[in-house]
């Protein structure tokens, strides 16, 4: 019964922290490095704030979203931006996984523009 018990709490609790890494960090830019292909990010969570610095893949995309101006496809569209037009002061949401000890990530979701 105890080992029943042991193997449920590991596979909850290792289920548990395999959704918390993927959670997307929400944040304002603090800088961007387009050559070292990171971001860096201040993030409040909890009542705490911290800085994370995020690394992105090869191929990852910036992604701001834009009211369409093709009348046939009403409401908003993705844009893709270059790594360098991201600019301090603005909000973005960021899908991130550990690898090693980085946080990174395929996708910057510009959220606001300040």
């Amino acid at each position: 019964m105890i080992r029943i018990i042991s193997v449920l709490l590991t596979v909850v609790l290792g289920w548990g922290l395999a959704l918390a890494d993927e959670a997307p960090i929400s944040g304002t830019v603090k800088s961007v490095d387009a050559t070292a292909q990171t971001v860096t990010i201040e993030s409040t969570s909890k009542g705490k704030t911290r800085q994370v610095i995020v690394y992105l893949k090869p191929g990852a995309r910036v992604v701001k979203f834009t009211r369409s101006a093709d009348p046939a496809k009403p409401g908003f569209v993705e844009q893709i931006v270059p790594l360098a037009d991201l600019q301090p002061g603005w909000l973005v949401s960021i899908a991130t996984k550990h690898e090693d000890d980085k946080e990174v990530a395929d996708v910057v979701k510009v959220v606001l523009e300040r």
